[in-house]
């Protein structure tokens, strides 16, 4: 007997967890550890499920799988915006705060500083690159050169192999034409 999302007693995981109302609480677990790199295995420890049971809900419950999904676009679009933040540079603000006694009372005092804090040229370097080309790699003129060569390198391969079959054509003995 084949048991899909099934206890050993027999209930569906999923329906436990809907009837139990404890669906959102789970979705929100599964996301957080989607979100976080959590593995698979890992997870289903937590779930106490087995990992082949979860695999069969991903596609028996879509909503798992798109919740998934949505986590790790979430986790990529967040480390996507703190590459850029670190690309282009940003500015914080340091906050100390104490307590000053003026006339006898206690009063708190707060002393903000900007700091600016500039781009990353490795983090701008590698969005460079990743979006408008190779050419704004620092490594562009050997890449230049390195495929230069290899074009070169073919060039001459073809025009080694067209002089072998003009030879072959002038020693053919039989008359024909080819």
């Amino acid at each position: 007997m084949a048991r899909k999302n099934k206890r050993v007693y027999g209930t569906n995981i999923y329906q436990d967890w809907v009837n139990s109302g404890k669906l959102p609480e789970v979705l929100a677990f599964i996301s957080e550890c989607a979100k976080k790199l959590v593995s698979q295995k890992e997870m289903c420890q937590v779930l106490k499920i087995n990992p082949n049971t979860f695999s069969s809900m991903k596609k028996d419950y879509p909503i798992i799988q798109e919740t998934i999904d949505k986590a790790k676009y979430e986790l990529k679009k967040d480390l996507a915006s703190a590459m850029y933040k670190k690309a282009v540079g940003y500015e914080t603000v340091e906050e100390d705060q104490y307590i000053v006694d003026k006339g006898g009372q206690q009063v708190k005092k707060v002393h903000r500083t900007k700091k600016q804090v500039g781009p990353d040229y490795k983090a701008l370097t590698y969005l460079m690159v990743k979006h408008f080309g190779k050419e704004y790699s620092e490594r562009y003129e050997e890449l230049a050169f390195m495929a230069e060569q290899k074009e070169k390198a073919n060039d001459e391969e073809w025009q080694s192999a067209d002089s072998e079959d003009e030879e072959d054509i002038e020693n053919d003995d039989s008359g024909v034409c080819l």
